[in-house]
């Protein structure tokens, strides 16, 4: 991931910095730039390594926390949040359950009923609530093609017969089905830096954000720009138009030339037949009929991490699997 210092930071574009910032932050904290529990650099420390006033880095840093991002500490600074981790059986959580045995016992010797017909009880009854808990998963996406590719790489996560239904944000921002489907899931999926608006129009905690990366296919496309080749980066939204130039960069170093841009700019024509190289970031699809036939165009397309697939969802359907269905 790419380091943050004053390059990051473009003044000349018509974008307020500390839109920038927030941009770059949180699609760093989105997309595997810090790891969970990590301290971000204090705020007059990262003002002063991009070039801006420290109160734009604080206000920065209260909105990230709003977003659900972060969490500061009185004295000890921001941290990166840790999303509650699932739950293991361990000595003294199955101590907890020995009372409860010992009365079940009990209970079932005054009934008459024998340890062998209530294992067997048991037995059954853990069936028949396996049998039942197949999991209904909803993925909140904001641009359905590409929601489509994430629920592909994600649905080997799931059991059989267990399937992922996709909505998007619009979708879900007025009431519908969509909102009923995400109300009624044992678990809604989402972006890491979207968890928190997620949860607020679902109206349930029941929601978990994952983190992103890099497609290899992206990593791919970038190595192989000839090095002189000017590249246009172009975004979607304004508000992340900052980490295009490092994102490309990141795994592009060779390259001598990098502009930015956004997809509804006045002047996007003439940035396009300027390059030899077009990037554009999910959801600027369109701009793709406008470059010349023969001119390097790809998407710059993100993918599920697998190692959070794996250390975070697949332990928390799991969980959801067993009958916890508490999603903190």
């Amino acid at each position: 991931m790419f380091t943050l210092d004053a390059n990051c930071i473009d003044k000349s574009l018509p974008v307020p910095v500390g839109t920038q910032l927030h941009g770059l932050l949180s699609y760093m904290l989105a997309f595997g730039g810090y790891s969970y529990g990590d301290r971000l650099p204090s705020i007059r420390q990262l003002a002063a390594d991009i070039g801006v006033a420290p109160m734009t880095v604080a206000q920065v840093y209260r909105q990230l926390r709003d977003d659900g991002l972060i969490e500061t500490h009185q004295g000890q600074g921001a941290f990166v949040i840790v999303p509650a981790a699932s739950a293991d059986v361990t000595p003294s959580n199955v101590s907890l359950l020995r009372d409860d045995i010992d009365r079940l016992l009990v209970r079932a010797s005054e009934l008459g009923v024998s340890t062998m017909s209530l294992i067997s009880m048991l037995n059954a009854q853990s069936m028949m609530r396996d049998a039942r808990r197949r999991l209904n998963v909803v993925f909140v996406c904001i641009f359905e093609e590409a929601g489509r590719d994430y629920v592909r790489q994600i649905q080997p996560c799931m059991e059989a017969g267990e399937e992922i239904t996709l909505v998007t944000f619009d979708q879900i921002s007025q009431p519908g089905p969509e909102l009923d489907a995400c109300r009624a899931a044992h678990l809604v999926l989402t972006f890491v830096h979207r968890e928190a608006d997620a949860r607020r129009l679902i109206g349930s905690d029941k929601v978990l954000g994952l983190r992103f990366i890099p497609s290899q296919q992206t990593r791919q496309n970038l190595a192989s720009l000839e090095p002189q080749t000017p590249v246009l980066g172009v975004t979607h939204l304004k508000d992340y138009i900052a980490i295009m130039r490092p994102t490309i960069r990141e795994f592009a170093p060779h390259l001598a030339e990098i502009n930015v841009t956004w997809s509804s700019a006045e002047n996007l024509a003439e940035e396009i037949d300027r390059s030899g190289a077009v990037i554009f970031a999910t959801g600027a699809d369109r701009i793709a009929a406008l470059v010349a036939p023969g001119v390097a165009c790809f998407e710059f397309r993100h993918a599920p991490d697998p190692s959070f697939l794996r250390s975070v969802l697949v332990p928390r359907l799991a969980q959801l699997r067993q009958g916890d269905i508490r999603v903190a």
